[in-house]
């Protein structure tokens, strides 16, 4: 009866184990994204501050669409 009982024990921890192991990797995937969609908006954040910065230095978009023809 015993070994019946041991067969069992040893079949859920396998199954239970490679279950966690596929949560895990679905969190890290999680991770990643979440990281990637962080740097995704400190640059988008910049470049409006840049192009922000440009406007103020030229003097208007006008300005700095001539400057950018004048600098081609």
């Amino acid at each position: 009866m015993e070994p019946k009982a041991i067969a069992r024990e040893m079949t859920a921890s396998t199954t239970t184990t490679v279950h966690e192991i596929e949560q895990t990797s679905s969190e890290l995937y999680k991770v990643g994204t979440y990281i990637t969609a962080g740097f995704a908006a400190i640059i988008g954040v910049w470049a409006v501050v840049c192009l922000s910065s440009a406007f103020i230095s030229t003097g208007g978009p006008v300005a700095l669409v001539k400057s950018m023809f004048g600098a081609m």
